[in-house]
């Protein structure tokens, strides 16, 4: 099974391989031409033998910049989790204090105050659980 058909292999990965042998198969091709003499082989040669030496680099600067993007992706998806995460901490930490502060004005005015903490709690619930939406949003964008 050549690597290009391996399972588990990305696009990326395919197209490099199919790339290397394709590189293997004109070297073969230059090695079995070696003894014509015709012009338009001599050119054609002359230009395969020059692209062919150049060629792998280009191919690992194609694998080296993919693995850059990947990385910065990937960093970017973290801060956007790290983002979310910081705004659900900080949402739950404001209906923690609006909870505390409700739960001290129902004492002090009875059931008014209590309705107007459960108020609180709720809209609080909201904001949690929309920075726990936008937490989740992030991480499946990047795992897109």
């Amino acid at each position: 099974m050549s690597e290009s058909n391996k399972p588990g292999t990305t696009s990326k990965d395919k197209l490099i391989a199919d790339l290397k042998q394709m590189l293997a198969d004109t070297d073969a091709l230059l090695q079995a031409t070696t003894g014509q003499v015709n012009e338009k082989i001599t050119g054609l040669r002359t230009r395969l033998q020059e692209n062919l030496k150049t060629a792998p680099d280009r191919l690992a600067e194609f694998a080296a910049a993919d693995v850059d993007e990947t990385r910065q992706d990937i960093r970017d998806a973290l801060q956007k989790i790290s983002d979310a995460t910081t705004q659900a901490s900080e949402a739950a930490s404001e209906a923690a204090q609006k909870a505390e502060d409700s739960v001290k004005k129902a004492t002090e005015s009875g059931k008014e105050a209590a309705q107007h903490a459960a108020a609180a709690a709720q809209h609080t619930l909201a904001a949690a659980r929309a920075a726990a939406d936008k937490a989740l949003k992030a991480i499946q964008d990047w795992m897109r």
